[in-house]
């Protein structure tokens, strides 16, 4: 019972914390019916003749404090974000970005909120050698659906997928020196298959000239930056040889050919400029970047795996260690940090996942303490902890996009990712309980928390390290109710003994059937 009420009077502590959250607040209407709430950014707003490249989010994030007072139905201590509403929204796209899927997630958010709140516009300032494919491919979209104006300002380089979401937006505006394009497809673990490589370029260069067309933009040209071909081309004065991409410079993008920009609107020095050319100078600018507490939760996402294999391997420790002690406090900590890193990075975790997990818990608890043998509640509680991890893995908009019909693929699809990620905790979790099970008892930092066979006591030939005969055939009683774990008295001495799952009630006679280091297991002696 120990077990029992510390695990679940710590857990009420981890629900208050880990779904704290989501009583904050979200994104403003305009979702889908069935999605849920956005974690709010907390943002700056940038007041003329401020420096924009020192703007960031620098009060924290969600509900992590701050000096915003709270509102009816926020949690108190949330730091107030500033709206998006009439200002404009400037996103970056540094050099890292483009590959780090917690970004792309990130963009989403602001996009919608920005949308949502009514900016004046969007601004991507982009420096990027480029990133995912297909995360490029949706977030391209994401940026077409917007119904404010959106801007491309190339800081220095917009190559590979910083050229596919440049041409996404309404217009592209280069820094003197800066670079553009060179688009073509890669893969990581190598050159691709042939054919593999042409369903893939035939997919995006279909994708890419619905966008284009949407846009205005050349498509032979962001073609030719996407799809080598066997000949020489020429755009004006560029030439862009066999089986090579293209990539313009600054001046080369803005050229007049055939009476319109190759590419790009004009050139710019600094995102002021952009705004003035756009008759946006007027409108305030807000920087929206992820805070220090966001990166740190991005990370809580990207390690998922090793919080839930932890999490479980330091249970299973806990279960074999009398009392509440260090596994179940390890446990406990893996589990909160995932669920309020998943929150705090934008998954469902939140309040509903925490409080499926606490009742998985309880259930297996029940099937241990209470009601051993039946299997129906331990089989209920360990669906639920599963389904609880694998959801909370998800990521928010993408569900509401799903519930919405708006979510290109189906469910599966949806749940790939965060599948994978709890199977590879799951199958690293037995991998270690598999080796706790071999090694554990054996290691002396650990003896204190072990159920040990007892050492030889008095004097012997054989020295100190010499043991007595194992326990097993020992007989004795059950001084608590074994339901299936309790105690038993054996030749004077009281040991914390485990039944293979049947209820034995206190004062029956027991017998020691075997003890492996971490349990001593005793069956009832029928009749006694």
């Amino acid at each position: 019972m120990k077990h029992m009420a510390g695990f679940i009077a710590i857990w009420l502590v981890v629900l208050s914390a880990a779904g704290a959250g989501t009583v904050a607040g979200g994104v403003p209407e305009r979702r889908p019916p069935g999605s849920l709430e956005e974690k709010p950014l907390v943002i700056r707003m940038a007041r003329k003749g401020d420096d924009v490249n020192r703007m960031a989010a620098e009060d924290g994030a969600g509900g992590a404090g701050g000096n915003g007072d709270a509102g009816e139905g926020e949690f108190p201590g949330k730091t107030r974000e500033e709206p998006f509403t009439g200002k404009v929204v400037v996103l970056e796209v540094g050099e890292r970005d483009l590959v780090n899927k917690q970004s792309f997630k990130f963009w989403r958010r602001m996009l919608r909120r920005a949308e949502d709140e009514e900016a004046a516009a969007v601004v991507f300032e982009i420096d990027t050698p480029g990133g995912l494919a297909f995360d490029t491919k949706e977030i391209m979209t994401e940026i077409t659906r917007l119904s404010i104006p959106s801007f491309a300002f190339v800081e220095e380089d917009a190559l590979s997928a910083g050229a596919l979401v440049s041409v996404a937006t309404d217009a592209i505006y280069m820094r003197p020196g800066s670079v553009i394009g060179s688009a073509g497809l890669v893969s990581s673990a190598g050159e691709m298959d042939p054919m593999m490589r042409r369903k893939l370029e035939a997919l995006f260069d279909a994708h890419v000239r619905g966008v284009v067309k949407k846009k205005g933009y050349n498509i032979e040209v962001v073609r030719a930056m996407m799809v080598p071909v066997e000949r020489d081309r020429y755009f004006g004065e560029v030439l862009v040889k066999e089986n090579d991409l293209l990539a313009l410079n600054a001046e080369e993008a803005v050229a007049i050919v055939d009476g319109e920009r190759l590419l790009a609107k004009g050139l710019v020095g600094s995102i002021e400029e952009l705004l003035a050319r756009e008759g946006l100078e007027e409108f305030a600018v807000v920087r929206a970047e992820p805070t220090p507490f966001e990166h740190f939760a991005w990370w809580v996402a990207y390690l998922s795996p090793l919080l839930i294999l932890v999490g479980i391997g330091a249970a299973y420790a806990e279960m074999k260690a009398p009392g509440f002690g260090v596994g179940g406090v390890i446990s406990l900590a893996a589990f909160g940090i995932f669920f309020f890193g998943n929150y705090v990075a934008g998954n469902l975790a939140g309040y509903e996942m925490v409080a499926v997990f606490v009742l998985g818990v309880a259930l297996i608890l029940v099937e241990i303490f209470l009601i051993p043998g039946t299997g129906v509640t331990g089989f209920i509680g360990a669906g639920l902890i599963v389904a609880s991890l694998l959801f909370g893995m998800v990521d928010r908009i993408e569900w509401a996009d799903w519930m919405g019909g708006e979510l290109e693929g189906g469910l599966l699809e949806l749940l790939a990712g965060p599948a994978l990620n709890l199977a590879l905790g799951l199958i690293g979790a037995l991998i270690l309980m598999l080796l706790m099970m071999r090694y554990l008892p054996k290691v002396s930092l650990f003896n204190p928390l072990m159920l040990q066979k007892e050492l030889a006591g008095g004097a012997s030939v054989r020295g100190a390290e010499e043991v007595v005969p194992e326990r097993t055939g020992w007989t004795g009683e059950a001084v608590t109710d074994l339901r299936p774990a309790g105690k038993a008295t054996f030749r004077d001495e009281t040991l914390d003994v485990v039944t293979d799952g049947e209820f034995v009630a206190q004062g029956a006679k027991v017998r020691v059937v075997r003890e492996d280091g971490m349990k001593v297991v005793v069956q009832e002696i029928q009749g006694s």
